[in-house]
């Protein structure tokens, strides 16, 4: 999936963050002010008692940080510092530590922020500042968010936010608000982060705080696409546009660029996507702005990747990862690890891929991204299913199972279950195969639900809004035409457009109903050809027909039908020394070609037990070649055996018996269907199996008379059956 970009101000310009958390608003907008204000506070200085000092000292070093001279703030916050605790003036102690920790976080030292804030928290908490304890606990969340703690992030924010509600504090509920969102938006639960914002973004307004206002509705439309809500995020990327172009802001038009451009992505213009990518890159890094810097390259690596140039993509990937890894972003190292894995995977380098996925899930279960983890989950899975380490995989995208019911994430779930019957499929389970595939189709139909309902509900939306609007209007006109004439006219407008309107809506209802019915027919047809398929590597195909067409099979006896037996030999003692996985995956290899082998013949296989094979020809459809048939099927199987044995590692040997005779054929069971023989042909087709000897064909007398005139065989000696007495047998001879 494309990278999703985030928008964090606490992360990408801490000079900006601070300076948003002690104002609120954008007075202090050049270095020069500050100057003259610290110039200012050190007259005040020299001319205060000893008692007011540290306050003017505290006073200077904010503005010191506000200038961006980031050690000077630290040198007149230690000499407050040690001022106020000789005086015992805790307030003064309290903003000191507060100034130190601003000055360390803007260093990135966070063990060192986070320790001068807690002290700052304590001494509040004793004095009962709610200012600075608003403010300290503000700076906390911002701290924990840095560090990628978001539940302990949330609390300070939370807690922060109480306590500005208490002091009716506008400009610091609505950073406390954002703040929020963000964290939550972290956690990808986006509904909350939404919620959080929308309330921010109406203080913003009620303040006039323009650039908080673009600032929120770009962090809604980055919601809006997590959610793969593509109009709404659009729709409100372009109001922040608009006014980040009104204020020429660098820094957040290269941010709008980046998300236009994975919009793009999404849209499948591709070259459109690269486009707005590296024109976000470029802007990027004129400001110097590492984490966006990250975020375009991760876009343009995968948009590489999609477009199948792998090796390119892998280029810009491990460029933004090691940036990355400078600047302690977990969440952007997760998102570029489980890219590089993708793109590892593409290239069939699945043991690189695993290492990169696996460290992208450790990071995950840290940050607690649980949508993250489904999917890696699922492409960890796949990969063991491109391994056939068949276990791992099925263990792996249960785990994605797991979470993506728990999260309520359809669009992984479906995958989860297309990839485990698919998976299914290949080792030869074809129930279990047709059961998954039934919660794929399940989970898709459920998915094309919520996509209708989604549009039924915007189209009454918009019914509504243009109601209103031309309600809007009537009472406009109200104003100007006499109360009896514009009664009349009223009602005829009214009654026109509404009836118009619904007519329209009813048109495009009928059409969307129309076009959604054709669409869901296809996909109905193209599910029903899946499932026929499955149903024909488990049924002959006769029996599929009589199932289709009168919906149940009756047994039938058949005259003339041979049946083939085979076992390995040895199989079971290898079965006790080889890996499980490798020992199903030779006895997977042979049973495949032994399909294709009777198939070819015109014969049917009709089961496997363990490491025995049956087949049979001559029904369920007649044939009259069937000893031919079944004997130059059992030839074959002989040659495939020696050629692979001749250039692998495990060498396999069969013994193989044929029959002909009478046999009755037909369905056992009601609940999982399978097709079988019966008869004494089939009885004596194993017997004949049983007496063979080491990869030669051993027939029963049937089958001689009908075969003799054409193949050759050597009459043994007549041999004691078990229940059958002295019988004739036959070995073909080449």
């Amino acid at each position: 999936m494309p990278q999703k970009t985030k928008f964090n101000t606490l992360k990408n310009n801490l000079f900006t963050t601070f300076l948003l958390i002690i104002t609120g608003s954008l007075f202090l907008n050049s270095a020069s002010f500050s100057q003259s204000v610290i110039d200012s506070l050190k007259k005040e200085l020299n001319k205060a008692p000893s008692k007011e000092k540290p306050k003017f000292l505290n006073d200077i070093a904010r503005e010191c940080f506000f200038s961006g001279n980031v050690e000077e703030c630290i040198s007149y916050a230690e000499q407050s510092l040690k001022l106020a605790e000789t005086a015992k003036n805790n307030t003064e102690v309290a903003r000191a530590y507060l100034n130190l920790a601003f000055a360390n976080s803007a260093m990135n030292k966070l063990s060192e922020s986070d320790n001068f804030a807690k002290k700052a928290l304590s001494l509040a908490t004793q004095i009962k500042d709610k200012s600075i304890l608003a403010e300290t606990n503000h700076l906390l969340g911002i701290i924990n968010d840095q560090a990628g703690n978001n539940d302990k992030a949330l609390e300070h924010h939370k807690k922060a936010l109480e306590i500005r509600q208490q002091l009716d504090d506008k400009i610091g509920i609505g950073k406390s608000l954002n703040s929020i969102g963000q964290i939550y938006s972290n956690k990808s639960e986006f509904k909350e982060a939404i919620k959080y914002y929308q309330q921010s973004l109406k203080i913003k307004n009620e303040l006039n705080d323009q650039r908080g206002v673009a600032i929120l509705y770009f962090n809604i439309a980055n919601c809006y696409y997590y959610m793969d809500n593509y109009e709404d995020a659009v729709e409100n990327l372009q109001k922040a546009l608009d006014i980040f172009e009104s204020m020429a802001n660098t820094e957040f038009l290269a941010k709008c660029y980046n998300l236009y451009g994975i919009v793009f992505q999404k849209m499948k213009n591709n070259v459109k996507a690269l486009e707005y990518y590296k024109k976000a890159l470029e802007n990027f890094e004129t400001t110097g702005n590492q984490t966006g810097i990250c975020d375009a390259l991760t876009n343009i690596g995968i948009t590489y990747s999609i477009n199948e140039e792998h090796n390119s993509a892998i280029e810009y990937l491990q460029k933004a990862l090691k940036i990355r890894r400078e600047i302690k972003d977990k969440a952007g190292i997760a998102n570029c690890l489980q890219n590089i894995g993708l793109s590892y995977f593409r290239l069939n380098n699945f043991n690189k891929a695993l290492t990169y996925y696996n460290e992208a899930v450790l990071l995950n279960l840290e940050l607690g991204n649980k949508k993250e983890l489904a999917a890696n989950y699922t492409a960890i899975g796949n990969i063991y299913k491109s391994l056939k380490s068949y276990n791992n995989a099925i263990e792996y995208f249960y785990k994605s199972i797991d979470i993506a019911q728990e999260v309520g994430l359809l669009e992984i779930k479906k995958n989860a279950y297309l990839f485990l019957s698919q998976l299914f499929k290949e080792t030869g389970q074809f129930q279990v195969a047709l059961e998954y595939y039934e919660k794929f189709t399940a989970t898709n139909d459920s998915l094309l639900n919520e996509a209708m309902f989604k549009q039924i509900s915007e189209l009454e939306t918009k019914y509504e809004t243009e109601k209103n609007k031309q309600q809007i209007v009537l009472l406009n006109k109200d104003k100007e035409l006499q109360a009896n004439k514009l009664a009349r006219q009223r009602l005829a407008i009214v009654f026109f457009i509404i009836g118009l309107v619904l007519v329209l809506g009813l048109v495009v209802v009928i059409l969307q109903s129309l076009q959604r019915k054709k669409r869901d027919n296809a996909i109905i047809v193209g599910e029903k050809a899946k499932v026929e398929e499955l149903l024909l590597n488990i049924l002959p195909v006769k029996v599929v027909n009589d199932l289709k067409e009168k919906g149940s099979t009756q047994p039938e006896g058949f005259e003339r039908v041979s049946v083939f037996f085979s076992d390995i030999v040895g199989f079971t003692k290898a079965s006790s020394v080889m890996d499980p996985d490798e020992l199903i995956s030779e006895l997977n290899d042979m049973f495949t070609a032994f399909d294709d082998i009777f198939s070819r013949h015109q014969c049917e296989r009709i089961k496997t037990i363990g490491d025995a094979y049956m087949a049979v020809c001559g029904m369920p459809v007649t044939n009259e070649n069937h000893a031919e048939n079944i004997l130059n099927a059992a030839i074959d199987v002989i040659n495939y055996l020696n050629d692979r044995n001749s250039s692998h590692k495990h060498q396999w040997k069969i013994r193989i018996g044929i029959n002909s005779g009478k046999a009755v054929g037909g369905i056992v069971g009601v609940r999982k269907y399978l097709y079988d023989v019966f008869g004494d042909t089939v009885n004596t087709a194993s017997r004949m199996e049983s007496n063979s000897e080491v990869m030669r064909i051993n027939v029963s007398e049937n089958t001689y008379n009908l075969l003799k005139d054409e193949y050759k065989f050597s009459e043994r000696q007549p041999l004691e059956v078990k229940g059958k007495g002295l019988m004739k047998m036959y070995f073909l001879e080449n």
